[in-house]
């Protein structure tokens, strides 16, 4: 005997198996011919696993999975990340949806979980949380005709207001391009970056907005004034009072994110140097902790938890009609001037 698969109802139905993932759920977003269409095909091949049939005589599962693995490095050592997930839900449960939250850490088993959750048809939609430069989940997902939205830079794309799949995000580019203006509107000429790992799309573009910045202003890369780190800031301190201690140090450091912030200002107090007086520090994304260090932290804000929620509605939308039209969807982010800039 073999064994039948959703591929091969899939394949004889003339659909895709997220398709026939949706039919036997009863999901409302399927026309009533290809609905028939599937249905046939079930029945012609009697596939009939659990699942299936379970979800052809009960109610439809509404359950969608957010891909958080990706920036788990992230959470785990900054609280303030679940706002985003918080904007999720708060759209979700408005419509009777589920969380399942996906945290696998690396790339192969992330893809291979999320797949699996969308051919079983335990999922009806996906949001994923994060992009990496190069990022094979987005494009297999695309081949899944699953419904989906991805919070953060669409990576490998020139144009950032046209993707094939549904976005919701801010321009980093010009976010770190603007805050690296405003230290060199305040005379510096010398300016730091300490950033995030460059394999994550946002961490790129930020990278990309400070090097535009320096090289518009006529200054050279000064590649000793340049450290990347991971997201502990024990590591950040480390390698920020090396950069700190070159021959011709910076008066001013832009980062990343906030985090990174707080390891300047505690290597710059580690070396004896005063904030702003010595030494100008900027972040980036407006964390919480940045209105809690001494002195406070000028950023850039991020509007997370709008982020979230309009990721959760475009979702929506695009299950409930899958003929909707992709969004791309860009919010500001603006400097918030605190005490660290001289």
């Amino acid at each position: 005997v073999i064994a039948l698969t959703i591929k091969d109802v899939a394949r004889l139905a003339g659909v895709s198996i997220s398709t026939v993932s949706r039919v036997a759920n009863n999901a409302s977003n399927v026309s009533p011919p290809i609905r028939k269409k599937v249905l046939r095909a079930i029945k012609a091949l009697n596939y009939t696993p659990n699942l299936v049939a379970r979800s052809l005589e009960a109610r439809s599962l509404k359950n969608i999975a957010v891909v958080m693995g990706r920036t788990m490095d992230q959470a785990f050592s900054n609280p303030d990340f679940f706002v985003i997930l918080q904007g999720i839900t708060s759209t979700l449960v408005k419509q009777e949806y589920s969380t399942l939250l996906l945290t696998d850490l690396k790339q192969s088993m992330e893809l291979e979980h999320c797949i699996k959750l969308i051919r079983s048809g335990a999922v009806q939609g996906v949001i994923v949380v994060g992009s990496f430069v190069h990022d094979p989940l987005l494009s297999r997902l695309l081949e899944e005709d699953c419904p989906f939205v991805l919070i953060g830079y669409p990576p490998d794309n020139p144009d950032i207001y046209t993707t094939p799949f549904n976005t919701v995000s801010t321009n980093d580019k010009q976010s770190a391009y603007q805050a690296v203006r405003f230290l060199l509107e305040r005379g510096h000429r010398r300016i730091g970056l300490v950033h995030a790992p460059l394999s994550y799309a946002a961490n790129r573009k930020r990278y990309d907005g400070y090097i535009e910045a320096i090289t518009e202003a006529g200054l050279r890369i000064d590649h000793p004034l340049i450290a990347s780190t991971s997201y502990e800031v024990s590591e950040t301190v480390s390698a920020v009072t090396a950069l700190l201690t070159v021959a011709h140090p910076p008066t001013a450091v832009f980062c990343t994110d906030d985090y990174k912030a707080t390891g300047v200002l505690r290597a710059a107090l580690g070396l004896g140097m005063r904030v702003p007086e010595d030494l100008s520090v900027m972040g980036h994304n407006n964390y919480q902790i940045s209105e809690l260090t001494t002195p406070p932290l000028t950023t850039v804000t991020v509007p997370m938890f709008e982020l979230g929620r309009s990721a959760g509605e475009i979702l929506m939308r695009k299950i409930t009609d899958p003929s909707t039209p992709i969004e791309n969807l860009f919010f500001p982010n603006r400097l918030l001037i605190r005490d660290t800039v001289k």
